[in-house]
């Protein structure tokens, strides 16, 4: 139930966390979740359609394996260096400016990416386009701000859902456009998303009255705590905000070193995000390989050039590389069994909404990234039967997806307002990471066995990791950094003394 505010004169004084508690879940956050989910619907889209454009490509630029998985690694290595500067900026500046400014470089890149007419330039757009997408977390952070305790899990979960409409908005698209309007039409399809994300997020995003009270800009967050109040229906009209406890520890982010607590949550945290960041995206990247179906001429390679258009004494590489550019080359994909493992995602979250509070965050975080795991061993064996593959791929994508999903919901309830965001994009540096490694197992430069294996023992661990994390199920999501939680040596000491 929802706890009544302290009355402090004739006006409600409360703490942002009781105000928000009044306020409960209403229109506001479910617009919130709507802007939010859009975000992740987007960034869906625009990770798992290089699936298949880079396929696509492999026929028509003739592009190798390696240059494959560069495009792919080039988004993960644009990830890896935004992550850090979203979560700095929107712990300094702004989650909403954040937010905004991150999609619009996806919106302008991820459009641009259409134009894109070598290797290098579609590299480089798509390494830019990772590099936006890495900020859309702070919209997660928003919502998971804006939300009482009680019902903050299964209402963050709902989010999840529009990752899988994003996945299966990406294998629709690409069904009805890849083979015949081709991949530019595909590209600019991919980026609506984002485009429809960054216009509600201008009109309709507020900044986080919570960022807002930390920063000492009381008054403003007051005035988004009636208008969210207001608009909920609540009847509830607060006169004033005050701290919920003194604190006396400057914020920053270099708590989560200094304090124990947060640097072990830091720790074992990061250990999640990388497992979740090879087995989740290395599972969907591997997925198209598996199901697609390339129909390639194998052309006669001659010793006599000049029987075949060159000259006496032409380099034989080049010559035969001219002559692959005029082979027929055809690549089609499995659509119906890619879709059905994209729609096992739904059955993951609503799992996830199932578990999330009993057994808890940790538990659901265990249990499915060990399930994913075997999994992953099930599909390192492509030689097996087809319907067997598709079994093992539902399976693993909607294990993978209800354990992350768990962890998006973890990570916001470990750490204090103050450096929330940054340990957000701490922790999506990290993932990006694993996916990019997560690239580099499904390419030919290692068997499938071996991918599966790899990434089933890392998924394993990324299960072990949640374990040895505290549990947030129904509790207050942290504001400040306390005294009280300073570290748990300090604490001990007070305790005893208390106790003497």
């Amino acid at each position: 139930a929802a706890r009544r505010p302290r009355r402090d004169g004739d006006g409600s004084v409360v703490t942002v966390e009781e105000a928000i508690e009044e306020i409960g879940i209403g229109r506001t956050q479910w617009v919130l979740m709507l802007i939010c989910g859009l975000t992740f619907c987007s960034d869906a889209a625009e990770v798992t359609f290089l699936s298949f454009v880079t396929e696509q490509l492999k026929c028509e630029w003739g592009l190798t394996s390696a240059q494959q998985t560069y495009i792919t690694q080039a988004v993960f290595v644009g990830m890896a260096f935004g992550a850090p500067v979203w979560g700095y900026i929107a712990d300094r500046i702004g989650r909403r400016p954040a937010f905004l400014l991150c999609s619009v470089v996806i919106c302008s890149f991820g459009f641009g990416t259409a134009a894109a007419n070598s290797f290098f330039s579609l590299l480089v757009l798509r390494a830019v386009v990772g590099f936006g997408v890495s900020g859309l977390p702070v919209g997660f952070d928003i919502l998971a701000e804006a939300l009482p305790a009680a019902g903050r899990g299964a209402f963050l979960l709902y989010i999840e859902f529009f990752w899988t409409i994003g996945s299966i908005y990406t294998s629709i698209t690409a069904w009805l456009t890849l083979e015949t309007l081709g991949w530019r039409t595909f590209t600019m399809l991919a980026a609506i998303p984002t485009l429809v994300a960054s216009l509600g997020g201008l009109v309709l995003l507020p900044e986080s009255p919570r960022w807002l009270y930390e920063e000492g800009r009381s008054d403003e967050a007051l005035q988004i705590l009636n208008e969210w109040s207001k608009r909920n229906g609540s009847g509830k009209v607060f006169e004033g905000l005050k701290k919920s406890k003194e604190n006396t520890h400057p914020p920053g982010v270099t708590e989560l070193v200094t304090n124990r607590k947060l640097r072990w949550n830091l720790v074992f945290m990061a250990l999640v995000w990388f497992g979740f960041g090879v087995a989740y995206f290395g599972i969907v990247s591997l997925l198209p390989r598996i199901f697609a179906d390339i129909d390639k001429a194998e052309p006669f390679l001659p010793t006599n050039m000049t029987a075949f258009g060159g000259e006496a004494g032409d380099n034989a590489t080049e010559t035969v590389a001219r002559l692959l550019t005029e082979v027929k080359c055809d690549v089609s994909f499995n659509f119906a069994d890619i879709s059905l493992s994209s729609g096992a995602e739904v059955l993951g979250v609503v799992l996830a909404i199932f578990l999330i509070d009993r057994p808890g965050r940790t538990w659901t975080q265990g249990i499915f990234y060990a399930l994913g795991a075997l999994m992953a061993i099930v599909l390192g064996f492509r030689s097996i039967n087809l319907n067997i593959l598709t079994v093992a791929a539902c399976v693993a994508r909607l294990s993978e997806m209800a354990a992350c999903s768990a962890t998006w919901v973890h990570t916001p309830e470990l750490f204090p307002t103050s450096v929330r965001a940054e340990a957000h994009g701490m922790l999506n540096l990290v993932s990006k990471a694993g996916a990019f490694l997560g690239q580099y197992l499904i390419s030919d430069a290692f068997s499938q066995k071996v991918c599966g294996f790899t990434m089933a023992g890392i998924s394993l661990l990324a299960g072990l990791a949640a374990l040895a994390l505290p549990e947030t199920a129904l509790d207050e999501l942290k504001g400040e950094l306390t005294d009280d939680s300073c570290s748990e040596d300090e604490g001990s000491a007070e305790t005893s003394s208390s106790e003497e």
